[in-house]
């Protein structure tokens, strides 16, 4: 007796049963599981994940207690809750997860946050986020490592950033453009500096927003743990040492950190003060023209770079804002024929990947006391984040400097043109993304 046909499966499942689409999907899940698995066998890694779980947990005691909570590491170092009480008031539900599963959780849901990135990116370069160039930019981004830093440690970067991305991307003209940036900020202080560039770049009604939202948190953590709040914006956000003992650690990669190293001495506050309140200024500016000059991403990535250079310490997982800006540089530069952007892209890809994090610590077993090309090593962050302002101080739109763009080729009949599936006309656009999708 014949059989009757299997019923086809629906366009939209076939589409996500399409293997880059199910790779995308699989990827976070995979690296999730085996996180989930170092953590269970070895209790390793992880350290700032374990703070934001004991900060929880100290929270949903009472108040008085969540500056209170601290984590003891397997290298012996205490690490102690330094957000606002609004962070831990959203951290909630890890009080009530077991820290393996916890563990596994964040870092999906961290691997999510990064291929959203780089899928924002990817538009912002003019090209579509199609499952594959998402897949290729995120696996490429994986071993870079501010990026491996900020996995390995459990930190909330990935979504501060993703958060700003999305409100300044693409709030412009939206009732709430700036309520990411105010609800960023409540987390973490950092993002306050994007508020800064809202009213550089003339969007006043999108800062007040931005500082509504902000304010709105502390008013929540005020009614919510009343006690920790005051401790925390009286005094509390200002003490650098519960967030580091040394300034000159190679993991603080800005200014200070940077003034620190040259120096080789923990006290440069007044040499760090007129710096930082200069780039401060210079970065705002180049910012700011960026944005007029037509190119959002980059106002907004000058902006995240003045902030990681002016703050007291940025810690190497801090600069995941790497990620939209090689994503940028390297799509933009293939995109226009620019073989320098391509090469320069993956120089700092390579550069970033051999990082002194792993580099000069792992052979030297010390991160303090650097000369040489140690000490060049040890500040590229600092100085590339400088180098870019420069460059885009003097080019805000992004147009490479010293590339050399690739010989027009002489027009063709129409009728000769290359044709997509369909019959679809290719224009140059859909080469390019077919060759990454």
């Amino acid at each position: 007796m014949a059989t009757a046909p299997a019923p086809a499966l629906r366009p939209g499942v076939r589409r996500w049963l399409a293997p880059r689409r199910t790779a995308l999907v699989l990827l976070p899940l995979l690296l999730a599981g085996a996180a989930a698995a170092v953590h269970r066998t070895t209790g390793l890694f992880w350290g700032d994940f374990a703070v934001y779980q004991a900060g929880a947990v100290a929270a949903a005691r009472g108040d008085g207690q969540l500056y209170e909570a601290a984590h003891r590491g397997t290298d012996g170092i205490v690490l102690g809750f330094t957000y606002p009480p609004f962070a831990a008031f959203l951290l909630q539900p890890l009080a009530h997860v077991d820290p393996t599963v916890g563990v596994g959780i964040w870092l999906l849901a961290s691997v999510v946050a990064l291929s959203a990135g780089v899928a924002l990116a990817l538009r912002a370069a003019g090209v579509a986020a199609s499952a594959g160039a998402v897949l290729t930019g995120t696996v490429a981004m994986l071993p870079v490592f501010p990026v491996a830093g900020h996995l390995q440690v459990g930190q909330v970067g990935l979504f501060l950033m993703l958060i700003v991305l999305l409100d300044l991307m693409h709030g412009p003209g939206r009732r709430w453009h700036g309520l990411g940036v105010g609800v960023a900020a409540g987390v973490k202080l950092t993002p306050l500096i994007f508020v800064a560039y809202l009213l550089c770049t003339g969007r006043w009604r999108a800062a007040g927003v931005a500082l509504a939202g902000f304010a709105a948190t502390v008013g929540l953590g005020f009614a919510w743990r009343p006690q920790d709040s005051a401790r925390f914006f009286s005094g509390g956000l200002f003490d650098t040492a519960r967030v580091t003992g040394d300034p000159r650690t190679v993991l603080n990669q800005s200014l200070h950190g940077t003034l620190a190293r040259l120096a080789d001495t923990a006290d440069v506050r007044a040499v760090w003060l007129p710096v930082a309140a200069l780039t401060a200024v210079a970065g705002l500016v180049i910012a700011a023209r960026c944005a007029h000059a037509g190119a959002p991403l980059l106002g907004v990535l000058a902006c995240a770079t003045t902030g990681l250079l002016v703050s007291p310490v940025s810690w190497h997982h801090h600069w995941v804002w790497c990620v939209p800006a090689l994503v940028l540089l390297v799509v933009r530069g293939r995109r226009a024929g620019h073989r320098f952007a391509v090469v320069l892209g993956a120089a700092l890809w390579a550069g970033l990947v051999a990082s002194a994090g792993w580099t000069v610590i792992g052979l030297r077993g010390t991160d303090l006391h650097f000369q040489g090309w140690a000490l060049l090593h040890t500040n590229m962050y600092v100085l590339v984040g400088l180098a870019a302002l420069g460059w885009l101080a003097v080019r805000p739109a992004g147009a490479p400097v010293g590339a050399e763009p690739t010989r027009p080729q002489p027009a063709a009949d129409p009728a000769a043109e290359p044709h997509g599936r369909d019959g679809a006309d290719m224009n140059r656009a859909d080469t390019i993304e077919g060759g990454i999708r």
